[in-house]
């Protein structure tokens, strides 16, 4: 039977922390809470949650210093942020940096549930490239749309994240060094036979014959070098979209 998935609750309104509590472990939680950003802190130094959910405005330790805390820790920490105030700056920070998403005070407790859920289904999206500032570039456009997001600057990378993780999606780049975006699909494909792969090149005449191999494959398509992230995103959906329905088609069968 599997382990209920574990949550840790951080807010210093100590009513909503009890609600929040009570009302998750009737769901089948499994909940522990935290007063400050600097209890979660500690808290995650002896044990990994699933889920964190977190208040941004706390004395002493806001929510995206202890988040950046946690995730130096724990790098695959999935961390949900609530906040009542209109703290721009620290969002925008915290989903650049990783931040599952964040929601805005007063939220229903439905709603929670459907993160916390969602975000504990979710296989993130793995991006692999030599080059850092596509990584950059395509990370936190996807971050900012809810996705989560892996990166891997070499397709040897990328296997070892994948040899930890199942990632549902992979963008990858043909033209690297060591290990091409061929071989790298290839092995990828050995450790998940279900991932969605698309290939990405800024060399449209001399990877060609790669290309081609890709797409004969099991590649869905290819990004020609420079594309708008949005195009990337928007594909992201797409395929998200054909996942859930082989998943529905298989539940029917």
């Amino acid at each position: 039977m599997a382990e209920p998935t574990s949550v840790l609750v951080v807010d210093d309104n100590e009513d909503l922390l009890e609600t929040f509590s009570l009302i998750l472990k009737r769901r089948g939680f499994k909940v522990d809470t935290a007063g400050d950003g600097a209890h979660a802190v500690e808290k995650f130094r002896t044990r990994h949650f699933d889920i964190t959910l977190m208040d941004i405005v706390m004395p002493e330790m806001n929510g995206v210093e202890a988040f950046r805390k946690i995730r130096k820790m724990c790098p695959e920490a999935t961390v949900i942020l609530m906040t009542a105030y209109s703290e721009d700056e620290l969002i925008h920070m915290a989903l650049d940096e990783g931040a599952h998403r964040v929601v805005h005070k007063p939220v229903k407790i439905d709603q929670i549930i459907r993160l916390i859920e969602e975000a504990a289904s979710s296989q993130p999206i793995l991006l692999v490239d030599d080059d850092e500032d596509i990584l950059h570039t395509m990370s936190c456009a996807m971050k900012l749309r809810g996705h989560q997001v892996l990166t891997a600057s070499s397709g040897e990378e990328a296997l070892k994240i994948a040899r930890e993780k199942t990632c549902r999606m992979a963008f990858i780049d043909i033209k690297m060094p060591s290990m091409d975006g061929l071989e790298t699909l290839s092995r990828l494909r050995q450790l998940n036979p279900g991932i969605l792969t698309v290939m990405m090149t800024g060399y449209r005449e001399e990877v060609r014959e790669l290309v081609e191999k890709a797409m004969a494959g099991s590649a869905v398509t290819c990004l020609y070098k420079p594309f708008n992230t949005a195009e990337a995103v928007s594909l992201v959906t797409r395929l998200g979209e054909k996942l859930n329905c082989a998943g529905s088609s298989n539940g029917r069968a």
